[in-house]
């Protein structure tokens, strides 16, 4: 008789001598174990631990149907050993649907890695100086100056789009600021912006803004947010200038008008 213990779960086995170097299961957790060749103090190998009715010391994982296992690996094949010892046919389905959330899961950790890190590098990256072309000015200058008085609102709404447009530019034109030296770079394109904003147009001056005009009111109403929008934005642009270092902030407003008119240097 050879006697020798689980090292799964310490039980003393016996076996025959005939058994020897043979595997034979545990007969209290049912570990698969290797016959040492004669009695023997320490646990014998074991051979298959899956089989095994007692948690070995790996992290145990919640499977799909509540049962637990040191791996999903380990669990399905005790799964695949128990229906064919029971004539049964396996049914892995389990198990994939818990493999499948677990990819899915990777996958959003892995996307939200790559967006978290996009991020990271779009707030650290430099801005680029905004090219203002004198393309552009001279299709601004025609906004501003238009004589097509074919309709209200034609009328208003190229004036309009021209003067929302140099004030979204300003804001745009003052990404790129953040020391006296860019300022000086930007300040010709901030004053010729500003003073192409502050174009007074006779034919649009004309206009009764306040009569009751659909056409007047509905053009009023399209350019409203975007007007609010554009100055927030320009203000915004001040502000973070201004605490970069205040000189600065004062000489946008002793030199660009249009910025001299913002709500924070009126208050």
């Amino acid at each position: 008789m050879i006697s020798f213990r689980c090292l799964m779960c310490s039980k003393t086995v016996n076996a025959t001598v005939d058994q020897q170097g043979a595997t034979i299961d545990c007969p209290e957790c049912e570990a698969t174990l290797n016959v040492p060749k004669q009695s023997v103090e320490a646990p014998a190998p074991v051979v298959n631990r899956a089989d095994s009715q007692v948690a070995g010391r790996e992290t145990k994982e919640v499977l799909a149907d509540g049962t637990e296992a040191k791996s999903i690996f380990r669990a399905k094949r005790k799964a695949q050993q128990e229906a064919k010892a029971e004539g049964v046919e396996f049914d892995s389905s389990k198990f994939d649907q818990d493999k499948a959330t677990r990819n899915s899961m990777l996958g959003i950790l892995a996307v939200a890695i790559i967006a978290i890190g996009w991020y990271a590098y779009y707030l650290s990256r430099p801005v680029q100086r905004y090219e203002f072309t004198e393309e552009l000015a001279n299709e601004l200058l025609q906004g501003m100056n238009t004589s097509d008085d074919s309709s209200l609102t034609t009328l208003l709404d190229r004036y309009m789009d021209a003067q929302c447009t140099c004030t979204e530019t300003m804001g745009v034109v003052l990404e790129y600021v953040d020391s006296s030296e860019k300022l000086e770079e930007v300040m010709d394109d901030l004053k010729r912006l500003s003073q192409i904003a502050l174009i007074q147009n006779p034919l649009v001056n004309a206009v009764d803004r306040n009569a009751p005009n659909m056409q007047v009111m509905s053009v009023m109403e399209e350019f409203k947010g975007r007007q609010a929008g554009a100055h927030i934005k320009l203000e915004n642009e001040v502000k973070r200038i201004q605490q970069v270092d205040p000189a600065m902030a004062t000489q946008l407003k002793d030199n660009v008008p249009a910025i001299a008119l913002l709500d924070m240097f009126q208050n």
